[in-house]
């Protein structure tokens, strides 16, 4: 018995430390506690006596009430989003359900989730015994990957302020996040000349294609191929194949390797997004300072230009080991690839050109291969300008470390790249700039 008494003493210390704690208000009734001690024993009046009982009864009850008050508190978070984008505006209700007899005279809830880089803060006023309410959160996604919709910690006191709760409570749900991207083909490309002469700009307007074959429509089939002449003869969807003379296949190299990428902390300011009118948010989002982030939303938004054109991208990542996804069209493809850069991370040791060198054998003069890096390095830049002897078309995207960390100032890119079609890509520039290097 004298066990038993035990632990159940130890889990009420446990449960009391981790739930009730004072507040202000309960020093302050201690002084005024004290103070009618004192002058009950001084003047021995009756009014003395009496305003301490009520002190003291007052501190028992808001303690005991405190101590139950969250016990029956439950949170259901609501959405009708499953998949976002970093950068969306991302809404949804919290149903709150108080299903005791006691009243909570207000509430703090705050999302302790990942969901944002600053927990956002709801405070509700009264909620009756055996009442709910549905409030409504909104917020810009600002991290990708899988995120976890939990937990929501909630924060209550007595009338007075005496004593004040906190109370964590799991919740169901989780939320996909993409990269961050734009769709580049919506962008006017100016027609512009390579070191040859000749344009630049491939023609990938489907319509101008040489039909080399046709076969069934297959899921993922870009609409502006569909060979209508035989779909109409035969009574169900066709594609027409290009020649293989015209067929183009893009490859996106990022560089995963952790010792070229770079970032920098920055303090988070308090994001503003305790509203109910969602269209008040007028706010756009801005890549972070982590220069892997913004190789990650660059090739996101280079795979979805490109596929949007009808031409087949793959995907090529220096990861432990190598990862690859092979050349595709349509949809199922662009999802396909931002699926996984949704939850890649530059935690690789190898170098990109170790991915460039076993990518070699399916690169021929038909690929245009994309490098996304930092790295400038001679090895990197020599086996380039191999493969581009080959007659593969090799474009560069080169993200400057350097703006990435803090004390930057902008200074003229180096030319170390000079002999490819590239852009450079800084800290604060804009996804858009990307049409130069298409």
């Amino acid at each position: 018995m004298a066990f038993g008494l035990h632990c159940v003493m130890k889990l009420f210390r446990g449960r009391l430390a981790q739930k009730i704690h004072p507040g202000r208000n309960f020093w302050g009734l201690l002084v005024i506690a004290g103070f009618l001690l004192l002058t009950r024993m001084l003047f021995d009046e009756s009014f003395f006596l009496n305003s301490l009982y009520v002190v003291v009864i007052y501190i028992v009850f808001a303690f005991i009430f405190t101590f139950f008050a969250l016990d029956h508190i439950s949170i259901e978070r609501r959405s009708r989003y499953h998949k976002r984008q970093v950068g969306d505006l991302y809404e949804e209700n919290l149903d709150i359900v108080n299903k005791s007899i006691l009243p909570a005279f207000w509430m703090q809830i705050r999302d302790c989730s990942d969901l944002n880089v600053t927990q956002s803060k709801r405070i509700i006023g009264y909620l009756g015994g055996r009442q709910s309410r549905i409030i409504r959160l909104s917020s810009i996604l600002q991290r990708r990957g899988n995120i976890a919709l939990s937990p929501i910690e909630i924060i209550t006191s007595d009338p007075l302020g005496c004593f004040y709760a906190i109370h964590q409570i799991r919740t169901e749900g989780s939320l996909i996040i993409l990269p961050y991207r734009v769709d580049l083909s919506a962008v006017s490309v100016r027609k512009r000349q390579n070191e040859e002469g000749r344009s630049s700009k491939i023609a990938i307007h489907q319509n101008s294609m040489i039909s080399g074959s046709v076969r069934e429509y297959l899921d993922g089939d870009p609409f502006n191929r569909i060979h209508w002449p035989t779909t109409a003869r035969r009574g169900n969807l066709h594609t027409k194949l290009p020649d293989e003379s015209e067929q183009k296949i893009v490859w996106l190299c990022l560089d995963c390797n952790k010792k070229v990428q770079t970032n920098r902390a920055v303090r988070v300011e308090e994001e503003q997004i305790d509203f109910l009118d969602a269209e008040k948010l007028h706010s756009s989002y801005a890549l972070p300072p982590d220069s892997f982030e913004a190789a990650v939303s660059i090739t996101g938004s280079l795979a979805t230009t490109w596929l949007k054109k009808g031409i087949a991208v793959g995907l090529a990542l220096n990861q432990q080991p190598f990862q690859l996804i092979s050349p595709g069209y349509g949809i199922r493809q662009q999802t396909e690839i931002l699926n996984l850069l949704t939850f890649i991370r530059a935690n690789s040791q190898h170098p990109l050109v170790a991915l460039l060198n076993n990518l070699s054998p399916q690169l021929n003069s038909s690929v245009i291969c994309f490098l996304v890096t930092p790295d400038d390095s001679g090895e990197l830049v020599q086996f380039a300008y191999q493969l581009k002897q080959r007659g593969i078309d090799i474009r560069i995207v080169a993200i400057n470390k350097a703006s990435f960390t803090s004390g930057y100032k902008r200074i003229p890119a180096n030319g170390i790249w000079g002999k490819f079609r590239k852009t450079d890509f800084e800290y604060g520039d804009s996804l858009n700039k990307l049409v130069d290097v298409l």
